[in-house]
């Protein structure tokens, strides 16, 4: 029975229908078809394509994650081989797009004179989503503890960590659990935000070859924290950043129509080799993929589609609050029946149904929470236009 819970096929049964419906929210939506008819020009449109796939990959991870937690009452990384997969390929797709993004900055102009810009745009980009997502789980935490404040210091200190925008991971507010409420998403951001932290560090000693040898030094350091295989995708992606800088054209994906079968055969890779995610032949794998959507491979037009425009578009929305939409949704159904007593296809069913909750809803944030701090970043322009790649990518 658990095997007919996490076949791969509720995973395109669900992304499916999915794909028409951002298809049709991208057409007929004005607001969203310009920036799906603007972002064909851009010059890493199969990369920019691709995030929305990624952002739905961690759903589809934590929806079988939810599906255990309700079994078993504990919240633990899914032994589902394939939705594992999708979750931590889609994160260290992120990554390795972050530092490529702003590692190829650096060496195209030195951001060094541009940190203040650096940060601000990073604030403005991230913040307003991260906190409206925070204040929900908070307050989700405050209610399932009868609004009963145990510690008014600890409480203050457990808003200020979420005040940081992720840079300090919390699992509990008000002393409770948080983790099931969002899926614990947040942590990914501390690395986010500690590169974005040192980046500009970096592009001041980068200028000359003293300063070069120094920076690599910094980099090292980074390999010998604890965590330092998370921080090593960074590094793949500041690799992928010399090769297009070096050799900025591969003929060889929009030469030949068959090449999109080889990001495909590059994923298959890791899936076969990696059971669990998160090793440097996964890394290496990974960014030979990634590179393969950076010279314009788009999956055989996969990636060019509005329904991927669109998704991506919205992809931070998604990955933000994909865990809480499916924390209502889920513990809304399992009042009325028992999640442990759904069959596989009625699992699957309430799935899909909060993932359509989630497009609409990430639709929505996107509009009204994430685009007008972006349209800040560019400066105030009457008409709504699509931010540039680099400051769309998570």
């Amino acid at each position: 029975m658990e095997q007919q819970f996490t076949s791969i096929w509720w995973y395109f049964a669900v992304m499916l229908p999915i794909i028409f419906l951002a298809t049709f929210l991208a057409k007929k939506i004005k607001f969203f078809r310009k920036i799906v008819e603007a972002e064909q020009s851009e010059r890493f449109e199969a990369l920019d394509g691709l995030r929305g796939f990624l952002a739905m990959g961690v759903l589809f991870q934590h929806a079988v994650q939810n599906y255990e937690f309700f079994q078993t009452g504990v919240w633990v990384i899914t032994d589902a081989r394939f939705y594992r997969f999708l979750g931590g390929e889609a994160v260290i797709l992120f990554f390795i797009t972050t530092s490529f993004l702003y590692w190829g900055k650096l060496l195209a102009n030195s951001p060094g004179a541009e940190m203040f810009r650096l940060y601000k745009s990073r604030l403005l980009r991230l913040a307003p989503l991260y906190l409206f997502a925070g204040f929900i789980v908070g307050l989700v935490a405050l209610f399932n503890t009868g609004f009963e404040v145990s510690s008014i210091g600890a409480l203050f200190r457990d808003i200020f960590y979420w005040l940081t925008l992720g840079l300090k991971t919390i699992v509990s507010f008000n002393g409770y659990y948080i983790i099931p409420i969002n899926a614990g998403i947040h942590w990914t951001l501390r690395y986010e935000w500690a590169f974005y932290l040192i980046l500009p560090l970096i592009a001041l000693l980068y200028k000359n070859k003293l300063g070069k040898v120094v920076s690599v030094g910094v980099l090292i350091v980074f390999l010998l924290l604890p965590d330092r295989g998370y921080w090593a995708i960074f590094l793949f992606g500041i690799l992928a950043a010399y090769i297009v800088h070096y050799h900025p054209t591969v003929a060889l994906f929009k030469k030949y129509p068959w090449s999109g079968v080889l990001p495909l055969l590059g994923l298959i890779t890791v899936y076969l080799i990696q059971y669990k995610p998160y090793s440097y032949p996964q890394y290496a794998i990974s960014m030979l993929v990634f590179l393969c959507f950076v010279y314009g491979n788009n999956l055989f037009g996969l990636l060019k589609i509005p329904a991927a425009k669109f998704l991506s578009t919205i992809s931070y929305s998604i990955y933000l609050l994909h865990g809480i939409i499916l924390y209502f949704v889920l513990h809304g159904v399992n009042r009325l029946y028992p999640i442990t007593s759904l069959s596989p296809w009625a699992y699957w069913l309430v799935v899909f149904l909060a993932a359509i909750l989630l497009i609409i809803i990430s639709a929505i944030t996107y509009r009204f929470i994430e685009h007008p701090f972006i349209q800040k970043i560019k400066g105030a322009k009457k008409e709504p236009m699509p931010v540039a790649v680099i400051d769309r990518v998570i």
